[in-house]
């Protein structure tokens, strides 16, 4: 299933919520990235390993050189898998580049 369509705008919505000064807005936020990795997980995890491959990443994106600049970013200690841990990360750190 091709998921590009609402993951970039699903990413960006999460990042720019998380932009908010309130700590507990902060925290909610964070949540809420977890969930939609979640989300995202469910819908690419097809070995059921609980983080994402490259293989799976490159699955959901129609634009294969969008998905390899993507995937560079979200992999972040280039183990080949992008984790919740990753995918958070990806989103406050994209907060902190908005500030």
């Amino acid at each position: 299933m091709i998921v590009s369509l609402w993951l970039v705008p699903l990413t960006m919505m999460v990042a720019l919520v998380l932009h908010a000064q309130d700590p507990n807005v902060t925290k909610q936020m964070e949540k809420a990235a977890k969930q939609a990795y979640q989300d995202l997980l469910n819908e690419t995890d097809k070995d059921k390993d609980g983080k994402i491959s490259k293989t799976e990443f490159f699955a959901i994106w129609k634009d294969k050189k969008t998905a390899e600049e993507k995937y560079i970013s979200w992999d972040m200690n280039k183990d080949g898998y992008i984790t919740e841990t990753e995918y958070v990360k990806t989103v406050k750190d994209i907060r902190t580049k908005k500030k």
